[in-house]
């Protein structure tokens, strides 16, 4: 069984590398835009773009690359959005693009694991969260709406759930 003739596999695993390169892209993106919620709000389009794509990707070497090339049209998209200037001249936001693919974080099968781990220690109302907005790509404001919060309040919301992730992983992954 492999991800060229099982579709679901192959989603999720590029799941696994887009969350794995998480901390990668989202201080890509704050560097393009100069702004947490901004960039936070970026990066949730990138990852439901990503999950809309997902039947015509495969999750090959150079994938990282593509989630930048996604970061950076998303970032200043929504920053055309906003009516403001992208902070950096194109020519630098290319230097910045390619000094940071040399960066990129290299794929790790076994973090897929253990996300999965870590998703099924969360409490329900955070299992909720994800499943509201990555499986059934709820935006910002109608997941709101579904929790009865603000828009706001999802996001920080979404945002701790992310945080408590990050730790069980890097707990799981600690020796």
């Amino acid at each position: 069984m492999d991800a060229q003739t099982h579709p679901g596999l192959a989603g999720e695993r590029i799941l696994g590398r887009l969350l794995g390169c998480r901390a990668w892209l989202l201080s890509y993106i704050r560097a393009l835009v100069r702004d947490y919620a901004l960039a936070e709000d970026v990066f949730q389009e990138v990852c439901l773009a990503i999950l809309r794509r997902e039947g015509e990707l495969v999750p090959e070497p150079g994938l990282e690359a593509y989630f930048l090339k996604s970061a950076r049209h998303a970032a200043l998209a929504a920053l055309h959005r906003r009516r403001r200037s992208s902070p950096l001249r194109p020519e630098l936001a290319d230097v910045l693009e390619a000094e940071w693919t040399k960066t990129a974080p290299e794929p790790d099968p076994s973090r897929l694991n253990i996300l999965r781990r870590c998703v099924e220690k969360l409490q329900e109302r955070a299992r909720l969260l994800l499943e509201l907005r990555y499986d059934q790509l709820l935006s910002g404001q109608a997941l709101a709406d579904r929790i009865g919060t603000t828009t706001g309040g999802a996001y920080v919301a979404l945002s701790r759930v992310h945080r408590a992730l990050r730790r069980c992983m890097g707990a799981e992954a600690a020796p």
